[in-house]
């Protein structure tokens, strides 16, 4: 499959997901605002793979128009030209945590809320590992890859009680919106005023994102 990535970044979340693409033998390019220099850390990470072109400092419209799938990063913008010229040429367009959701034979518990998710999560996945449960832990949590938490599945976690426990901001929550899922359990922490700059100060708008972690049960 040819693979249009959107958004490498430099906090480990990215490159675990374009390792895995890679390793499923996708064609992969790989775009990214930042330039090869401020990228390099994590560019070091995927040097092995072969099958990963770069398009760095800069997105084009030319590699939305034909891909297989869209993996875009949370925090694209909400009037994104390049997103929309996937959706316009009928590429599906898809956010690694929903992918998850989608491929995964786990159930998921998701967190989310302007304060405390970060908390509640990990309290939540401490407990099922006292409890004796095996946890994949990701969503927004630092370094974790959504898409490589997919090997727990293969090594049949869900047969075992293995229960997917998510941290998921408002951008990510995108992504199960326009997906129409929800995760089987959500937890709403609090809803405070946050990321006013990306939804023009509208509230509406963040609480509609937010929402989608229960909208579709």
């Amino acid at each position: 499959k040819k693979i249009t990535v959107m958004g490498l970044g430099l906090l480990g979340r990215g490159v675990g997901d374009v390792a895995f693409l890679a390793e499923c033998e996708a064609v992969l390019t790989v775009t990214d605002l930042k330039t090869k220099a401020q990228l390099k850390e994590s560019l070091t990470k995927l040097k092995k793979y072969k099958n990963i072109k770069y398009v760095l400092g800069e997105h084009r419209l030319e590699d939305f128009r034909n891909p297989d799938m869209v993996l875009k990063a949370a925090g694209v913008p909400l009037d994104s030209i390049y997103i929309a010229e996937a959706r316009k040429n009928k590429i599906p367009v898809e956010m690694s945590a929903t992918l998850f959701a989608k491929l995964s034979d786990m159930p998921m518990i998701a967190v989310t809320g302007t304060r405390g998710k970060s908390t509640v999560t990990h309290l939540i996945a401490h407990i099922l590992e006292k409890a004796g449960q095996k946890v994949a832990l990701g969503g927004n949590v630092q370094g974790a890859s959504n898409l490589q938490l997919l090997k727990q599945t293969k090594k049949g976690w869900a047969s075992k009680g293995g229960i997917a426990v998510f941290e998921l901001d408002s951008w990510q929550l995108q992504g199960f919106g326009e997906s129409r899922i929800s995760p089987q359990v959500s937890v709403f922490t609090t809803f405070f005023p946050d990321h006013m700059k990306y939804y023009s100060n509208d509230m509406k708008k963040y609480f509609e994102d937010k929402a989608n972690i229960f909208k579709y049960h």
